[in-house]
């Protein structure tokens, strides 16, 4: 497995290099308990094109032979998605998710489905029927979820790119749980069907790496950008330009308020923010705008879970996971009046918060406040802790990316990051400043 430019620069993976990824899929993927089916058949046969397409001298394509593994709730044709779950919620996919078909096309290799929570409804990872993934930074800590196995086949090295869902922080938070790079495009950004929905008005698909270019050359295959500076017009071109000139102002009043991480996140700010101009003028504002948000989110989420799984419950009712369940059915008495309501001041919240960017380019905070909660540690009050920096960013469908900032992680020692977010279709001059650390 090298690293995506070594693999671009050789125009593709050979099959040794294929052969030593399945192996991994199969060997550290499984006994992490990550990986719900392997897909060497199919990695095998692109990758077969893709050194077809080398030895005629085409050009590589962005994502030549680069290797990547895919959340269970992503169809892809021949495969079941699984859901992490004993439900049965259709036939076997006969086609492929947009998403994973354009990171085929520009030259991805796909090797894995991976373990998620049920139906992505569940922030720590807690239930599947598969069981726990196992976190390779340190079994005694939590994995985050949802999309906690495709977190852990990159932390722990078996591919260097990953494809998740993220509806409250379910691609970032399992990114900072096990220390590595998790991206939320801005809401729209990249295509969700054939993705199995939790709540389509803040669903978004997302993705894991160690390096933010690969990252970044992932977004622009999916979305057909450029993958640098790619940003055209309005305010969007002006922050990517600011990201070139480093004329940025953050706000990092987030970062200040968030109690025993508040030393490592200032460790790394002062090391890596001191040429920028910095404020904490907005975050009181801020904090008011997130309060108000979270109650949309709870009516509109509640809704729309319940509506998706009301045809399974007579039958398959009892086949779910206990908590996942009860998520479910909390949103049973919610009615078609408050949920029309809460929508139509879900489009106005996001009209009007994106102000905030009149006077930053982006916001700094936390991934999730306080340290990575340890399995044997999770009591009422987790949740909350994971979600109160991800889930706000969904409500308002901003662009967020979390970075590691504690490079010394191992057992006894959980990873530390922090979220940067940008405005919305901000998304690659987002990218292009997080690359800079």
């Amino acid at each position: 497995m090298g690293i995506v430019d070594e693999t671009t620069q050789r125009g593709a993976a050979s099959a040794q290099d294929l052969d030593e990824t399945i192996a991994a899929v199969e060997g550290i993927g499984r006994e992490l308990n990550a990986v719900t089916s392997a897909m060497g058949d199919r990695a095998r046969t692109l990758t077969q094109r893709s050194a077809e397409r080398n030895a005629a001298g085409e050009p590589p394509r962005r994502l030549e032979g680069v290797p990547f593994a895919i959340k269970d709730v992503i169809d892809v044709a021949g495969f079941p998605t699984t859901m992490g779950s004993r439900v049965s919620s259709g036939p076997e996919p006969s086609a492929t998710a947009p998403v994973i078909h354009l990171l085929e096309r520009a030259g991805g290799i796909p090797v894995a489905k991976t373990n998620c929570q049920e139906y992505s409804y569940g922030i720590l990872g807690d239930e599947s029927a598969f069981g726990r993934v196992i976190n390779p930074i340190d079994p005694a800590l939590c994995t985050g979820g949802s999309s906690s196995g495709s977190a852990a086949l990159v932390a722990s090295g078996v591919v260097p790119l990953a494809v998740g869902t993220d509806t409250a922080g379910s691609v970032r938070v399992p990114a900072a749980c096990q220390g590595v790079i998790g991206f939320k495009p801005t809401f729209g950004a990249i295509p969700t069907e054939a993705v199995f929905p939790l709540s389509p008005s803040f669903d978004t698909v997302g993705l894991f790496a160690r390096e933010i270019p690969l990252i970044t050359t992932a977004f622009a295959a999916i979305t057909g950008g450029e993958e640098i500076g790619d940003v055209t017009g309005g305010d969007d071109a002006a922050v990517g330009e600011a990201a070139v000139r480093g004329t940025i102002t953050l706000d990092t009043g987030l970062l200040d308020s968030a109690g025993a991480f508040a030393d490592d996140a200032r460790t790394w700010a002062q090391r890596n923010l001191t040429d920028l101009r910095t404020t904490s003028a907005i975050s009181d504002d801020l904090i008011k705008v997130i309060d108000d948000g979270l109650a949309i989110y709870d009516i509109v989420r509640g809704y729309e879970a319940f509506v998706l799984h009301e045809q399974y419950l007579d039958e398959q009712g009892e086949l779910y996971q206990p908590g996942v369940w009860a998520r479910i059915l909390s949103g049973q008495s919610i009615t078609e009046a408050e949920y029309r309501s809460q929508v139509a001041a879900l489009e106005e919240f996001r009209a009007s918060a994106v102000s905030f960017f009149d006077e930053v380019d982006f916001i700094v905070t936390p991934a999730i406040e306080g340290d990575v909660i340890r399995w044997d540690d999770i009591d009422d009050g987790s949740v909350a802790k994971f979600l109160r920096y991800s889930l706000p960013f969904n409500v308002l469908g901003w662009p967020a990316v979390t970075l590691p900032v504690r490079s010394e992680s191992g057992v006894g020692r959980p990873p530390v990051s922090v979220q940067i977010i940008g405005p919305p279709h901000g998304d690659q001059a987002l990218l292009d400043f997080a690359a800079r650390f």
